[in-house]
């Protein structure tokens, strides 16, 4: 390997062996073919304490944050324990480049003036819609897609709708002046009203972070044409944005010749990642409710996260006997597993940033029945390499599924138009180029 070009701090929201999700496979894989570019790759991420330690020969520093649940770090207030934690491993690394991978109160803009401090630049990749929606699906009022401009009045009713408060008094709320809310607060007033009084001042405190993390950021990386869009509609300054869409990592298991149905005759499809509301698993177990005589079977290889234990018992309690929940599959072993389906299904109900899971099935010569929304639009091909339908509608989805259950030659026909995805390669390629670029302009401008 050449010599090193620079060394990357790599700041994800958190990191294995912890719960991880698809920001944090992303973080390991890029690092690892980074390596092949002459760049050394750490990560630091937030934890309840400061430790060391490698995984899977990466070196990993977790910096301690405030343990305390103040209201206020769901907005993104700057946790200053975690700050000053992160500021003390920037002055022992001393990173030439810090790749910040979220924002949250741990992982916050405060990281981004360490950084510049520790005479390192800046770069953000914005991986899901939390990033600049509070309501953390881009979804208005959860039921279409959103321009997300920052707009305090509009995300501050939408957040109130997401937690339960009437579209009517959302309104309300959502216009009543900051200082009623702070007030009240300031008086040692708590409780459920107060935090619906205070949501218009916390949603501009939001806002204001972000733009602030947007303008401290040397490079903003977007992961999808969507995103792109986001932010150059929130003023983004255009030359800092860089598009470099993820990619997948792994063996590939595409299959020669035409893949025989189940012995019955059934059309398989098969659901990996979350277990979560906003990935909308219900959506497909309430479509097949809506034809239970359909020769079809879904095969749930599912993760529960704290917080969707409730939301993955009622729907292991479905009831139908053609869903079956599995064992979630190891990471290396996903593409194999996936080869043996007629279908991926991705029914999500967000707007997606890749997903991953779309690069594997691709990988695997597995086609996608997916919801016609966000990232999941602009990575398959509909007719050509998948099927999408209208998201968070059971009867769009039933007539999908059924429709395929009958017409053994168009599954046939759509897993021939698939073509090999992008792979890691392509994006450590990318990014390599997006950092020595970066690097370049420091040494142009000194």
């Amino acid at each position: 390997m050449p010599g090193i070009s620079a060394f990357v701090l790599h700041v994800p929201y958190t990191f294995f062996p912890d719960s991880s999700g698809g920001t944090e496979v992303y973080v390991a894989e890029l690092i690892a073919a980074l390596r092949e570019r002459a760049f050394r790759g750490s990560v630091a991420a937030p934890a309840r304490e400061q430790a060391e330690y490698a995984y899977e020969g990466i070196p990993v520093y977790r910096f301690a944050q405030d343990l305390r649940q103040k209201p206020a770090y769901a907005y993104g207030e700057p946790d200053e324990a975690a700050a000053a934690s992160f500021r003390g491993l920037v002055q022992r690394l001393r990173p030439d480049i810090v790749h910040m991978h979220a924002q949250t109160a741990a992982v916050s803009e405060g990281l981004a003036d360490i950084a510049h401090d520790g005479g390192a630049q800046v770069v953000f990749t914005y991986h899901t819609p939390t990033v600049s929606c509070l309501r953390g699906s881009m979804m208005y009022l959860g039921a279409e897609p959103c321009d997300g401009v920052l707009d305090v009045t509009r995300c501050a009713v939408c957040v109130l709708q997401k937690h339960g408060v009437s579209e009517r008094l959302s309104n309300l709320l959502g216009r009543m002046p900051s200082g009623i809310g702070k007030a009240l607060g300031d008086s040692g007033v708590s409780g459920q009203v107060v935090t619906a009084l205070r949501m218009r001042e916390n949603t501009a405190g939001a806002h204001r972070r972000f733009t602030s993390l947007m303008a401290k950021a040397d490079r903003v990386i977007a992961v999808c044409e969507w995103v792109k869009d986001v932010l150059l509609a929130n003023n983004v300054r255009e030359d800092k944005i860089r598009l470099c869409r993820q990619g997948f990592s792994g063996p590939s298991f595409r299959e020669g010749g035409i893949r025989q149905r189940g012995e019955d005759g059934s059309l398989r499809l098969a659901y990996f990642g979350r277990i979560d509301p906003v990935k909308g698993l219900d959506v497909v177990i309430d479509a097949l409710k809506l034809i239970p005589d359909a020769r079809v079977t879904l095969d749930v290889y599912g993760i529960v996260q704290p917080g969707s234990e409730t939301y993955a018992s009622a729907l292991k309690a479905s009831g139908d006997v053609r869903v079956q929940f599995m064992p979630a599959v190891p990471r290396g072993s996903v593409g194999e597993v996936m080869a043996r389906y007629d279908f991926v299904v991705v029914p999500s109900r967000w707007l997606e940033t890749g997903p991953l899971v779309v690069y594997e099935a691709f990988a695997s010569g597995t086609p996608i029945l997916g919801s016609h929304l966000g990232g999941i639009a602009e990575l398959v091909s509909n007719g050509r390499d998948g099927i999408l339908v209208p998201s968070n509608n059971p009867r769009d989805w039933a007539a999908a599924i059924e429709d395929l259950a009958r017409d053994n030659g168009r599954v046939d026909r759509l897993r021939a138009g698939i073509r090999p995805p992008r792979t890691m390669a392509d994006v450590a390629d990318e990014m390599a180029r997006h950092y020595s670029d970066l690097r370049a302009s420091l040494t142009a401008g000194a």
